[in-house]
């Protein structure tokens, strides 16, 4: 066994809900250390699954839940989940899946199809504020469900004399059964219903939004709201050893907030037989340098090292066997605001799309990676990743490199010869993560090569989410990790009404071209009028591509086995053993 700090022996007693909220029972009693021992930089968001949305989240989640489906982490397979199989229909349209009989929640509760209709249907309630409802929407009637909720909610909000809460709750679920395309035809057969054939979907099932929840727990802890109509779910449940029912490999032994998280095995897991460890601990430390101590003494089996941290990049240059870089799913840019008019009625220069690709060619993104973030990440010149999907080869040749004399040219034939003129530009970003010191490097760059001025705007977080949101910024910094291995994890994000559209970027054209990939059933078609849509909007440039992101992993592997690296930080934790 690895070295562990012994105060983390532990003697679990573990209690689940069992149909209600003051029916408990006892379980089995395991004492041992922790077998695998990791670093989270932050307490976490949320632990429930329909409102997951932080990758630190998600890796706790694959712990605690399992999907219908599940990824091998070692070349990304879809494999069996809770569903034992699945059959698709000759249009692509209709997906049935059977679910495992031996599949149990924590409690000894069997899983049933309608764990996933109940999860699925919360999943698609704007009362719940999900991130990625979105992703639902390829279900029949899924979107117009959600329409519909909220439009009643709305109403409610207007008039609350004319239903109760109750009446409306009752009217939705029945909407749901009538006409959203998710069906539990038995215990262990759920039916889905796609309203086009969607290539991906598969992936979709196995993603945390998809995770099933066990029903008579959660309806003993959800209230409707009397003043909104809304249902609320106590979010402390999902943090609550004592109360929390899962289904995944491991149940929660105990949480304490900013402190650790300590997952040990589910004896009701139906694949329990195949896990190599019993207990893993997750340790909060916010600080890169306290961390990679207690990893360097032997405390940590396991770190994922900030990148924003002069030591990830200090690492690297040591050629350790136990440093990792991996080039990740996600992308850094900047987005510029093609807006014809800003938000004090003036007229928005980068409305020009000639703007938006001098800017563009102004950044010298080499001179970024190997003198700033010093990490060597690759250049990009495309928004879908190189390499991130398989069989899709991104436009490189339609991508904007660094070319200050093209720039300078195209600056000119705008009407800003030489960058004169082009004033009232401004680089938004968010304080802390090195994202100041690019911004400094590339106000000098455009400076230098293009004339062009701007001044520097760094603000907390939230505040600077809330700016994006509303368009509030010239220029800002941004990124974007890919959900699910499909160009449109990306360019679905540069449709005109998506809301992560933060560029306000509307092309009818490429609206178009992505519909028209969406009903395209032969993959090859449908990849080849993506990446036409790509470079078309490559060209556009409303954001400025700068580098795919990279990780840095500190793990021994002849002591750690069961860890693949791969550019989707898709883990498989109850695979993982650690040996002395």
């Amino acid at each position: 066994m690895s070295r562990i700090d012994s105060r983390a022996v532990v003697l679990v007693l573990i209690t689940a809900v069992a149909g209600c909220a003051d029916r408990r029972e006892s379980r089995t009693t395991i004492q041992h250390e922790p077998d695998l021992v990791f670093v989270a930089t932050d307490a976490h968001k949320s632990l429930d699954p329909q409102k997951i949305s932080w990758l630190m989240d998600w890796r706790i989640a694959g712990c605690l839940y399992e999907a219908l489906l599940v990824y091998d982490p070692k070349d990304l397979a879809i494999q069996p989940g809770v569903a034992e199989s699945w059959t698709v229909s000759d249009d692509g349209l209709t997906y049935t899946f059977k679910i495992r009989s031996n599949a149990r929640w924590s409690n000894g509760d069997p899983i049933t199809a309608e764990d996933f209709v109940y999860a699925w249907r919360r999943a698609l309630l704007p009362d719940m504020s999900a991130d990625y409802t979105m992703l639902l929407y390829h279900i029949k009637g899924a979107e117009d469900f959600f329409r519909w909720r909220a439009d009643q909610l709305a109403a409610y909000d207007k008039d609350p004399a004319g239903q109760s809460p109750q009446q409306l709750w009752e009217q939705a679920r029945q909407r749901f059964a009538e006409t959203v395309g998710v069906k539990a035809a038995d215990e262990h057969t759920l039916i889905v219903t796609l309203h086009r054939p969607t290539p991906y979907f598969l992936e979709l099932c196995a993603f945390v939004t998809f995770i099933p929840n066990h029903r008579a727990t959660l309806d003993a802890i959800t209230t409707i709201n009397a003043k909104t109509g809304m249902l609320e779910v106590d979010p402390k449940y999902w943090s609550d050893p004592v109360r929390l029912v899962s289904n995944g490999a491991y149940v929660l032994q105990r949480h304490r907030f900013k402190q650790d998280l300590l997952l040990v095995t589910n004896d009701q897991y139906w694949n329990r037989d195949a896990m190599r460890n019993r207990a893993i601990l997750e340790k909060v430390i916010p600080q890169p340098e306290t961390a990679l101590l207690a990893y360097e003494a032997g405390e940590v089996n396991w770190l994922d090292m900030p990148t924003s941290s002069s030591l990830a990049s200090d690492l690297l240059k040591r050629n350790r066997s136990d440093v990792h870089r991996v080039s990740m799913a996600g992308m850094y840019f900047y987005n510029f605001n093609c807006n014809a008019r800003l938000e004090d009625g003036s007229s928005n220069p980068l409305s020009d799309r000639r703007i938006r690709q001098a800017l563009s060619m102004g950044i010298d993104r080499q001179t970024l990676v190997s003198k700033v973030t010093r990490l060597n990440q690759p250049v990009a010149r495309t928004f879908v990743p190189v390499d991130a999907i398989a069989d899709y080869a991104p436009p490189g040749d339609a991508g904007i490199g660094f070319d200050s004399a093209r720039a300078r040219e195209l600056l000119a034939d705008a009407g800003y010869p030489g960058g004169r003129g082009l004033d009232n530009l401004s680089i938004l970003y968010n304080t802390g993560h090195g994202h100041e010191d690019i911004a400094q490097a590339i106000k000098r760059m455009w400076e230098k090569h293009l004339g062009v001025v701007v001044s520097l705007e760094g603000i907390e977080g939230k505040v600077f989410a809330s700016r994006l949101k509303r368009g509030q910024f010239t220029i800002c910094r941004a990124s974007w990790f890919g959900d699910y291995r499909d160009p449109t994890t990306w360019l679905g994000k540069m449709v005109t009404d998506d809301g992560n559209n933060d560029c306000n970027y509307a092309n009818p054209k490429y609206d178009a071209m992505l519909e028209r990939a969406a009903g395209q059933l032969d993959p090859v078609q449908r990849f080849d009028i993506l990446r036409q849509a790509e470079a078309m909007m490559l060209q556009d440039s409303p954001m400025a591509m700068i580098y795919q992101y990279v990780n840095v992993y500190l793990f021994d592997p002849t002591k750690v086995q069961g860890l693949h690296n791969n550019p989707w930080s898709i883990w498989r934790l109850e695979q993982v053993k650690v040996t002395p």
